[in-house]
């Protein structure tokens, strides 16, 4: 009877542990969108296998990991859909997509269900939900299509309306995330746009993250307080063109862990470790800085804090500046190498973004430390 109520205590003991350390690993991979054959070889032989390793990574710490596409799974190539799939599922973990702009059947005009048919024969329903951890995620379709010059951002009475009944439904004080392919506030000034505030409202009393791509750039914005949207950068960098999205952030993707029901992300290079969070350019290298030392922080948000010091002195918070990518230009200007169409399309697409921060040594050759820290606390730093 002691051996039995022995192991009773510890089963509880074991059960109790479990439930209290539960969480997840959610892979979100930002518009694939292959639209040739060369691009789909790419993405099977280089990007597949960076993102299986991140899965072993994974899959070694014990928690549940799964795959979130955000849409743009193919770039208006129909046929390619079903070979995308496969690719991810051979990973071995859950995946999870939603459809974008790019997802429906470009020949087929003014008839939604009819251009929808052939990404819900490959990945079903355009909105459902599952749970990861101790969150609840919403999967929905916000491209309102009509054809492929013209389709408008929101949610259909019917999605609104089954929407409306999950979030009524939800346990109290559980997260939700919802995952759409268009974003769900403005680019810049992190304004919920209309139909994101009905669904803010209906979500009240939740902590709630919006999941989104389609605008091919990294940008993590607090909307209000416990409301963020996770805009997810292109995962293979500027439509297959450039090894960077042309806001400056480097092929990757978004990372989010759960542990003991608190969340934390960050933006993972492919290729790299997930403490790779830094890229620097020494004196000289930067257009109109030349002066300064200048650091680009992939993941910057508003939270983070970027410092310096000189020869052990702190010298305080760099300044953060709003410029292109300096390995983006570098990359269109030396090293891309396709035809004019295409050349002028990248020399136009370079955006300024504002992830990047200089400083000015106060003596040459001076022994530098540049230290950012994210806003759960974790600090990332390079040494010049």
């Amino acid at each position: 009877m002691r051996r039995f109520f022995a192991l009773l205590v510890l089963v509880v003991a074991h059960t109790i542990a479990w439930a209290q350390e539960q969480g997840f690993n959610l892979i979100v991979v930002g518009d694939p969108q292959p639209q040739t054959e060369a691009q789909i070889a790419n993405l099977e032989q280089d990007i597949i296998p960076k993102i299986g390793s991140i899965v072993e990574e994974y899959k070694a710490t014990g928690y549940p990991t799964a795959i979130l596409l955000t849409g743009d799974v193919v770039w208006d190539t129909m046929e390619f859909l079903p070979r995308v799939k496969q690719m991810f599922e051979r990973l071995g973990v859950p995946v999870y997509a939603v459809m974008g702009n790019h997802d429906h059947n470009r020949a087929v005009k003014c008839d939604r269900q009819g251009a929808e048919q052939d990404y819900i024969d490959t990945f079903g329903p355009k909105y459902y939900t599952f749970t990861l951890g101790s969150t609840l995620f919403i999967a929905m379709d916000n491209i309102l299509y009509k054809s492929y010059e013209n389709y408008t951002i929101g949610l259909d009475r019917k999605q609104r309306k089954w929407f409306k009944q999950i979030a009524a439904e939800v346990d109290d004080n559980q997260r939700i995330a919802i995952c759409m392919h268009a974003p769900a506030s403005n680019i810049s000034s992190g304004t919920p746009l209309r139909y994101a505030r009905r669904l803010i409202r209906l979500s009240e009393g939740h902590a709630l993250h919006f999941i989104t791509g389609h605008c091919h750039r990294h940008n993590t914005v607090d909307i209000a307080t416990n409301i963020i949207e996770h805009s997810v950068a292109q995962v293979n960098g500027n439509l297959w063109y450039a090894p960077i999205c042309a806001d400056g952030t480097p092929r990757g993707v978004f990372c989010i862990e759960e542990r003991n029901g608190e969340w934390s992300w960050h933006h993972r290079l492919l290729g790299e470790s997930a403490d790779k969070q830094l890229i620097t350019w020494s004196e000289g290298e930067v257009k109109g800085h030349e002066e300064y030392v200048v650091i680009k922080v992939i993941g910057w948000d508003k939270e983070w804090s970027v410092e310096w010091a000189e020869n052990g002195n702190n010298m305080g918070s760099m300044e953060q500046i709003e410029i292109v990518d300096p390995g983006y230009t570098h990359y269109v200007e030396n090293e891309a190498d396709f035809d004019e169409v295409i050349m002028q399309r990248l020399r136009r697409s370079g955006r300024p973004n504002n992830h990047y921060f200089r400083c000015r040594r106060t003596a040459p050759n001076s022994h530098i430390t540049i230290t950012a820290t994210d806003r759960f606390g974790r600090k990332f730093k390079v040494e010049m």
